[in-house]
């Protein structure tokens, strides 16, 4: 079989699970019947499913079949980041793209290789501070942080690019006649129910676009030496039994493998190879002018050199710095000594959350925090766009959690989706008849903008709007006196806070410019003091 076709293989294979990842991401959409199999490659993630569990000190059991795909890959090597992983699919695609500074020789970047180490670094800084409390680990892997990235940017800016065409060709005389069916094609199957705006979208694209970037440096940069599930998979790729194997007989130590390698994996005049780095993308069988390469399955080094051939000695090559040293392990225990408290010491907190509301069913700040991983699946899943990823207005620990902004969106009362679709239990599930029981904020008034309030002009549109079964927001008849200083009779709104959900269709439907004249803040305790 030619050499080729499992390069060819390969492509076709990334383009299928790419296709495969981008049909879960624009159908998680009402009705979601089915929540595990839309959350199915965050749930791909055993380093996300490792941090999940030593955050919250239990095991997370819908990370189950991450335990699969690690067993896959112990036997297989890291396939997944060559075959399946969606931010290494899109990475490879970028690299395209891509100008790099080439070395005069061509020879195995040195630099490049001592960085690989890092990842493990990185792997041991998520752990630990996930460990401690501080659940980071969702910003940095790369399941949650592709699904992020696709769902706040990347499909939300298509989904504007194509409203913003169609809706310009409207105008057009004849064109519209064709335009207009496909544009109805386009809303019926790929785009959002409502216009997808994210509040918080520039910092998101600001890390997936750094992560792309990063391949300036070398092809695979990210994968190779920061992505902290590309650590878990090394780790267990030195125990796979299907690796590359040389002829040195047929090898003229060309060394075109050993250029063409995305992930520096292949060294010594392409007669060697660290199969912890290698991702099975076939590239060296596709380059290879005398086909000395192969893929077969065979016993794992340690095993050959200590216990098959234990007179053989392994020899020291330039690339054993790869693996993980106490000098790697070191570096990440200091790094999480200072991570920890200077994610932990956050005066916004205090000062900065008072309008930070979270989705329904989330848990105490603190444990949801733990749990969530940052995955914007919640946020994709809303049917009026009002979760949003926060930046730093809870901290950098709560970066890029979900938080509702009424003004931009508002709680359906009749909707549970982001509760069903939340990989990890942040959100609690609940049915949509226990909606009302489940209280994410408490409205006030701002009576300087309030129209009844401030201008002595009747306005119902909140209360019309309440959904809760007994009004929250209710009116009192007074006298009062409008800008003409004439005395009339207004219905001033005022909020029952013991029947106030906090869903913030009030807040979304307010008439008034601008912000709101009414708010919607974090709820109260008893002694008036919000959960922050």
């Amino acid at each position: 079989m030619n050499a080729s076709y499992w390069s060819k293989m390969r492509a076709f294979g990334q383009f299928l699970f790419w296709l495969f990842f981008i049909s879960f991401l624009i159908y998680a959409r009402d009705p979601v019947d089915e929540p595990s199999f839309y959350n199915l490659f965050t749930t791909l993630s055993f380093h996300l499913s490792l941090s999940v569990s030593l955050a919250t000190m239990k095991f997370a059991e819908t990370f189950f079949i991450s335990f699969v795909v690690l067993l896959t890959v112990i036997f297989f090597g890291r396939f997944f980041c060559g075959w399946i992983c969606p931010m290494g699919i899109t990475i490879d695609a970028s690299d395209r793209a891509l100008i790099r500074k080439k070395s005069s020789s061509f020879e195995y970047d040195k630099k490049a290789a001592k960085l690989k180490s890092l990842k493990y670094a990185v792997l041991i800084i998520s752990l630990l501070t996930a460990l401690a409390g501080v659940h980071i680990s969702g910003v940095v892997d790369p399941l949650s942080m592709a699904y992020r990235s696709y769902a706040v940017t990347l499909y939300a800016y298509f989904d504007r690019l194509i409203r913003i065409i169609f809706e310009g060709l409207y105008y057009v005389p004849l064109v519209n006649v064709i335009s207009e069916p496909v544009f109805d094609f386009f809303k019926d199957h790929f785009l959002d129910f409502n216009r997808v705006t994210y509040y918080e979208h520039v910092p998101v694209f600001f890390v997936f676009l750094t992560v792309l970037l990063l391949s300036i440096i070398n092809k695979r940069f990210w994968c190779k030496s920061l992505c902290p599930l590309g650590a878990v998979f090394a780790i267990s790729s030195k125990f796979s039994i299907f690796r590359r194997i040389v002829d040195p007989k047929k090898c003229n130590s060309c060394k075109k493998c050993q250029i063409s390698c995305r992930m520096s994996a292949i060294f010594d005049n392409g007669q060697k190879t660290l199969e912890e780095e290698c991702i099975k993308c076939f590239e060296c069988l596709k380059v290879c002018p005398s086909q000395a390469a192969a893929f077969k399955f065979t016993a794992p080094d340690f095993i050959k050199n200590k216990i098959l051939k234990p007179e053989i000695t392994v020899q020291k090559t330039e690339n054993q710095h790869t693996k993980i040293t106490r000098k790697t392990i070191l570096q990440g225990f200091l790094a999480s000594l200072f991570f920890i408290p200077f994610l932990k010491v956050n005066a916004n907190k205090k000062i900065g959350s008072f309008y930070i509301i979270r989705p329904p069913g989330s848990r105490d700040e603190e444990d949801f925090l733990q749990k969530c991983i940052r995955c914007a699946q919640c946020m994709k899943v809303c049917p009026t766009n009002a979760l949003h990823p926060a930046f730093l207005e809870t901290g950098i620990e709560g970066m890029f959690a979900p938080r509702l902004i009424p003004r931009l969106g508002y709680c359906e009362k009749n909707c549970n989706l982001c509760s069903k679709i939340c990989p990890t239990d942040a959100l609690e599930k609940y049915e949509k008849t226990d909606k009302e029981k489940y209280i994410i904020g408490t409205a006030y008034f701002d009576k300087d903008r309030c129209i009844p309030w401030a201008e002595s002009i009747n306005c119902i549109v909140c209360e019309e709007m309440c959904p809760t079964s007994d009004k929250a927001i209710k009116f009192r008849n007074e006298i009062s006196f409008n800008k003409k200083n004439e005395k009339v009779k207004v219905m001033l709104p005022y909020v029952i806070e013991e029947l106030c959900i906090g869903c913030g269709i009030c807040e979304n439907k307010c008439p008034v410019p601008g912000d709101g004249a009414i708010r919607v803040t974090t709820p109260k305790s008893a002694e008036g003091i919000n959960r922050f």
